[in-house]
């Protein structure tokens, strides 16, 4: 029953097969402009705010990325793995009133996302990305909402993924 009323961290990630130099995946990954990116509309629904941005202000381990959202909260990223063209960790740390699902906040409630990060693994067929995530559950909501709140996090990721191939084919064609 401890695991109930404790807390328990769970991990899901996602990939996806690019056809991109690594540097232009690093340079994607690291400074995002996600605005443009078409936000499905059960997000919404959900009361997932639509990401509009991140910006690395500080490069490399002990540095930070700002991620900005539509309801003008943020995530403070404290980089924890830089290995450029290859892989990128982070800490979420977001601002202190950052609700998803209409009420409940990322920074002290039920579900917390501690981690993040990117890795760049070469292939027979490229490049796969993957991106991937730790996140906490707390308490009897936490454990009671554990598969929905799985199943919001693999979609938010496959979300962010496509909209990244997205804006790479974009950027090779206007270049």
């Amino acid at each position: 029953m401890s695991f109930i009323t404790g807390y328990q961290t769970k991990f899901v990630s996602n990939s996806i097969n690019l056809n991109f130099d690594p540097s232009e995946i690093w340079d994607e990954i690291t400074d995002v402009m996600v605005a443009k990116f078409k936000f499905p509309f059960l997000f919404k629904l959900f009361g997932i705010p639509k990401p509009l941005s991140a910006e690395v202000i500080k490069k490399g381990i002990g540095g930070y990325r700002i991620a900005v959202f539509s309801n003008n909260e943020q995530f403070q990223q404290e980089i924890l793995e830089w290995d450029v063209n290859k892989a990128y960790r982070f800490k979420f740390n977001p601002t202190q009133n950052f609700k998803v699902g209409h009420f409940m906040n990322l920074s002290n409630g039920p579900f917390q996302i501690q981690t993040g990060g990117y890795q760049l693994l070469k292939t027979e067929n490229g490049i796969d990305l993957i991106l991937s995530s730790n996140y906490k559950l707390k308490g009897y909501f936490g454990s009671f909402m554990h598969v929905p709140f799985r199943l919001v996090v693999y979609a938010f990721q496959r979300y962010l993924l496509k909209g990244i191939k997205e804006n790479l084919r974009n950027n090779i064609t206007h270049h």
